[in-house]
């Protein structure tokens, strides 16, 4: 019996892996932080025989409310995901399963790769309607990749509306990529929903803020130790150049519409929040969600946040970022910057229904669901494009404004 990590995104430490029923292990946390929560193993074994995992340390996790009525994720192949039978009681986690097959992987939400990321791109930049641009480097060196997707400038000296969405900055929140990837899917598509909205915006795509954490494994931060989503008043180039490079690049092509797409650990529905800056806006970002919540069952509005912590539950990526600067997390630092709408989406590691064990192999399908099924709100909450106003109209075709 052997267990692997040392491949994209593995992470948890071994404490004693001899016996079937009696594998201790540790979560393992992320590089120059205390935070400690994503894990994503191999484990090579004997098919057929009851297993018994044990997460000794879950209990002092960074979001350790989050396990309860939790249920890990597992593959033979890496492809299809279900949910195993996982128990929390307060310090452990434990998970109880028998594998059909010798070889199995567990992890926190179905993981996505960097070669899955790659050939995404490759199919993607096979139409004509997207670019590929790199931003800059991450401090190990990654691509910093967005891809701008758009039928080019309207007539008349109408001006394109700019829809710019980012994902994973948290980079153990995989479901955001899986939500990309099923956004990418239907814009690049012959859709007729795409074809309106490409006819009218063009769409502004990084499906990775964090390429570093993502493949070391880090659940919260970047390859130094910085929080993403805790420092857009005032990125640093050379710490946290994954936001740098991109906020630099919404000042250069402008802002409409702004969706940050993330997961979250405790609240086991999908929802959306926003700034408050304005009533104005206020009344658009209700508007956004209500439409969604009527074009995908999977999406709510009952639940977020407020009422979460209103019933004694914590914030895990919107109030709990911030500091005294209300500008710090992406969201209200682009609502204030460019007087658009911006809201963070929440998609959950939890299963909504957890006894319904049937309803959940391959979770990740639900994410991607959400992304294709967005596109339809966008058009319909999108303003009309405006008359050209100078800085900032950038073609798809056009050589990109230099941002590095």
């Amino acid at each position: 019996m052997m267990i692997t990590t040392n491949f994209d995104s593995g992470s948890i430490n071994i404490i004693n892996a001899v016996h079937p029923q009696n594998i201790n292990l540790r979560l393992r946390g992320d590089n120059q932080s205390c935070n400690a929560q994503w894990f994503h193993f191999r484990l090579d074994t004997t098919a057929g025989e009851p297993h018994k995992i044990t997460i000794v340390d879950a209990g002092s996790s960074t979001f350790a409310a989050g396990w309860s009525n939790y249920q890990a994720v597992a593959s033979y192949d890496g492809q299809a995901w279900f949910r195993v039978p996982t128990h929390y009681d307060g310090k452990d986690l434990v998970i109880d399963h028998t594998p059909e097959q010798a070889c199995v992987s567990y992890a926190y939400f179905p993981p996505y790769s960097q070669a899955r990321q790659q050939q995404v791109f490759t199919d993607a930049l096979t139409s004509k309607r997207c670019t590929h641009i790199s931003l800059g480097h991450t401090p190990e060196q990654r691509s910093i990749d967005l891809l701008v997707v758009g039928h080019g400038q309207l007539d008349e000296g109408a001006q394109k509306k700019k829809v710019w969405i980012i994902a994973r900055q948290h980079p153990g929140e995989t479901m955001a990529q899986w939500f990309i990837e099923g956004l990418l899917a239907r814009l690049l598509s012959n859709d007729e929903t795409a074809e309106k909205l490409l006819d009218e915006s063009t769409f502004y795509i990084v499906a990775n803020m964090n390429p570093d954490g993502s493949a070391k494994g880090n659940h919260r931060t970047n390859a130094t130790g910085v929080n993403l989503n805790s420092i857009w008043h005032e990125p640093s180039q050379f710490e946290a150049p994954e936001v740098y490079y991109v906020r630099k690049a919404m000042h250069a092509i402008g802002v409409d519409l702004f969706l940050d797409i993330h997961g979250d650990e405790e609240i086991p529905y999908s929802f959306m929040m926003g700034g408050k800056s304005s009533k104005q806006l206020t009344t658009r970002a209700l508007n956004f969600k209500r439409h969604y919540e009527q074009v995908n069952a999977d999406f709510q509005v009952a639940q977020d946040y407020d009422t979460h912590q209103a019933a004694g539950g914590q914030s895990c990526c919107g109030s709990s970022c911030s500091t005294n600067n209300a500008r710090t997390i992406a969201t209200d630092y682009v609502e204030s910057t460019f007087g658009c709408l911006a809201l963070f989406l929440e998609m959950p590691f939890k299963a909504s229904d957890p006894d319904n064990q049937a309803q959940h192999v391959n979770p990740q399908d639900i994410c991607k669901g959400l992304g294709a099924s967005v596109l339809d709100t966008i058009l319909h909450t999108l303003p009309a494009p405006r008359c050209a106003h100078g800085a900032g109209s950038v073609s798809n075709s056009a050589p990109f404004i230099h941002v590095d």
